[in-house]
């Protein structure tokens, strides 16, 4: 017998620590085949003054880190080959505007897992511009999706985003990722499969 349970996750597409986790999720989800996750994408910001053209990656590294940029991202390197993703950072050209990305991610509905997945191969594995309309549409229809076909979705999307981020403040979210399990257990952070089979096994269990 399946038991499902559901993964809120605030993150934002741009974070390689998100993709680390979600990794880490789905290694420690493979080892427990009789429970499934339904995943739902939270809306977080890790640049909300970001420019809707986005800016230069070497810009915003400077702006960010400053001199400290080459040591945590090799820290971050690191962390990502443990978790079986090598990270491309030097192909990275340009950081974007996550905002429209959101909305796209929140109006995909059940396919946001498959788009975010998409996403965060796209940028910190291929260095693709992901705030380019032209990327955006290619990786929707590689998911079988389209604007056209969300459009319904994508009209409440902004509005779906804004309540995300209002949560984010009324929940003391100042870092992503931040994952919420059967609306009850939270565990904020990257955690290994080991830690997170833990948190599972929990929301999994009757109550």
């Amino acid at each position: 017998m399946t038991t499902q349970i559901t993964v809120d996750i605030f993150a934002d597409i741009i974070c390689p620590w998100c993709f680390i986790g979600k990794t880490r999720l789905d290694q420690a989800f493979a080892r427990r085949p009789d429970i499934m996750p339904i995943y739902r994408w939270r809306s977080f910001l890790l640049n909300p003054s970001m420019p809707p053209e986005g800016m230069s990656r070497q810009a915003y590294l400077t702006a960010k880190f400053g001199h400290a940029a080459s040591a945590v991202y090799g820290r971050i390197a690191m962390a990502g080959l443990d978790a079986g993703i090598d990270f491309q950072f030097s192909k990275i050209q340009r950081t974007p505007d996550t905002r429209p990305i959101h909305q796209l991610l929140l109006a995909a509905g059940p396919d946001s897992e498959a788009l975010a997945n998409g996403f965060y191969q796209a940028y910190f594995l291929d260095g693709r511009d992901i705030g380019k309309s032209e990327v955006q549409d290619e990786l929707l229809e590689a998911c079988g999706l389209s604007r056209a076909g969300l459009a319904e979705q994508l009209a409440s999307a902004e509005a779906q985003m804004e309540i995300d981020l209002q949560d984010c403040h009324t929940l003391g979210i100042e870092g992503v990722p931040m994952m919420i399990f059967n609306d009850s257990l939270s565990l904020a952070g990257a955690y290994p499969p080991d830690i997170l089979l833990n948190v599972i096994d929990t929301a999994a269990r009757p109550s």
